[in-house]
């Protein structure tokens, strides 16, 4: 019986959603893999309706390798988006199992039912493996979505296979499967999945696309540290909270490059550029889950350690200044050594973050009047007067070197 406009709706909705998915590609996702893994899905389910038994069992393994291959390459789009090199052994192995399997079932059996049943069961085993593995590296909410829609599909191709072997099916013939209840079962749920598919990828690509703006917009173009605006949103977050309401203390590290007008005004502004960018690495390394770093604007930076004691972040500045010293400038400065200053301080149980921020900078100033390339730490907020010079005055230890 030839195919109804009604039937020839899913294999359409589903290269439909396969179009919209490889053309949001050029908007800016990154969706072209999942188009392509619908495209083969439906390209499969529209052999399906195409009525060739002189074909057969040709037409059941070519129309059954294209929406096994549609789910592969939807797994494999899922598991390459936490960037791991995955081997094709797997699923070229499930590939030639179904495929044996399909040709046994139709030239042996001549069953239907057993060639759908051996189909979804490996989609089942293909989409399970690629959701529990990647569900345990999941981090995102893009991640989460992804998951959850895959988790879906696996559960429904699942289900199919359980009321496929528990529900009481009368032998049909190949040519009478398709319009069968179970034939039009096994497409539409061909459709939920690829519609379900098609929402969660949108959805997880545009909060990725939100991610990254969201990141750009707190990121430093030139160090790739945080920016201000990046710190206060950390800050005003519940982990930035914690610098200053844990019980253990937090160190902050302030630091400003020595005379950097004059870098820009002698060497010019690539070079002053060149001095950033470099001292921001000798910070990035540190930035991980627990520590900050972040530009706060022109020459001025800032490293946020918790857990830290005043000595282990004094400690840490001086490793960042020597560091820093030792860079060499060739040939722009051959003959050049920078320097930096550095204030240190401790934010204490319950003080507000920019009363800590500021004795930092006093601090930070001090370590400059001193001869810059200095370390200059205090714990504690200074005992006389305000401003940069009392600070100055009353830090807690000072480390200094000769201006190079």
């Amino acid at each position: 019986m030839p195919a109804t406009l009604l039937e020839w709706s899913v294999p359409a909705a589903i290269l439909l959603c396969a179009v919209g998915l490889c053309a949001a590609r050029f908007v800016g996702f990154n969706t072209l893999r999942w188009g392509c893994a619908l495209a083969c899905l439906g390209a499969g389910y529209a052999l399906m309706l195409v009525q060739a038994s002189a074909l057969s069992p040709y037409k059941q393994v070519v129309e059954d390798a294209f929406i096994l291959g549609g789910v592969i390459l939807a797994c494999r789009a899922l598991q390459s988006r936490r960037g791991s090199q995955i081997s094709p052994c797997f699923d070229v192995a499930v590939l030639l199992a179904s495929t044996a399997m399909v040709v046994v079932s139709v030239v042996l059996f001549a069953s239907a039912k057993l060639e759908t049943f051996f189909v979804q069961a490996c989609c089942a085993l293909v989409t399970w493996r690629a959701t529990l593995s990647f569900a345990r590296q999941a981090v995102t909410t893009s991640d989460r979505v992804l998951t959850a829609a895959f988790l879906f599909i696996a559960l429904v191709l699942t289900g199919q296979c359980i009321l496929y072997v528990a529900a009481p099916i009368p032998p049909l013939a190949t040519g009478e499967w398709r319009t069968s209840v179970w034939g039009i079962l096994i497409q539409y749920t061909g459709l939920l999945g690829s519609i379900v598919l098609t929402f969660a990828v949108f959805i997880a690509t545009s909060c990725d696309a939100i991610e990254k703006y969201r990141r750009h917009a707190h990121t430093d173009a030139l160090t790739g540290l945080l920016n201000r605006q990046g710190l206060d949103s950390l800050l005003a977050s519940v982990s930035g909270r914690l610098f200053s309401d844990a019980a253990t203390s937090t160190a902050l590290i302030m630091a400003d490059i020595d005379n950097f007008k004059r870098i820009n005004d002698d060497f010019g502004h690539p070079l002053g550029d060149m001095v950033l960018a470099r001292f921001g690495a000798l910070l990035r390394p540190r930035a991980d889950a627990r520590i900050h770093a972040a530009r706060l604007g022109g020459e001025e930076f800032l490293l946020l350690l918790p857990a830290a004691n005043l000595e282990s972040a004094t400690a840490i500045a001086d490793e960042i200044r020597t560091s820093f010293v030792s860079q060499r400038w060739a040939p722009h400065a051959p003959n050049s050594r920078f320097t930096v200053s550095m204030g240190v301080t401790l934010v204490q149980a319950g003080e507000p973050f920019a009363s800590a921020l500021k004795r930092a900078d006093d601090l930070l100033y001090a370590a400059k009047r001193r001869g810059r390339n200095c370390t200059a730490a205090a714990e504690a907020p200074a005992d006389a007067g305000h401003g940069r010079r009392a600070a100055g005055d009353n830090a807690g230890s000072e480390k200094c070197c000769a201006q190079i």
